[in-house]
């Protein structure tokens, strides 16, 4: 789910740029960082967490939900901030392109 935030959050600063909003643009690159800082700071986390078990292989995704589960709520509070202001300004932004 963490590389769909970021994603969405990454497609509205190029709306933004393309409308010719540069301090919507800003904003929405703000977002984007925001959103992919705080899903690394989870997912170190996570791993930090998962490296104590006996059968962690090292992958990407090898976290059970349990380790998932150790990431403190307030890294969780800045993500979801940051992926809805990036999901808002998308919105924004695709709503500026069809209006032309």
């Amino acid at each position: 789910m963490g590389w769909f935030c970021v994603l969405l959050s990454g497609i509205a600063p190029f709306l933004m740029f393309k409308m010719g909003h540069t301090l919507m643009m800003i904003f929405a690159i703000i977002a984007a960082v925001g959103c992919f800082w705080s899903w690394g700071v989870m997912h170190n986390y996570a791993t930090e967490l998962a490296k104590r078990r006996w059968n962690y292989t090292g992958g990407f995704y090898d976290i059970t939900p349990e380790e998932a589960q150790a990431v403190p709520d307030w890294i969780t509070w800045i993500n979801m901030g940051f992926t809805f202001m990036g999901v808002i300004l998308l919105i924004i932004g695709i709503i500026m392109v069809m209006r032309g």
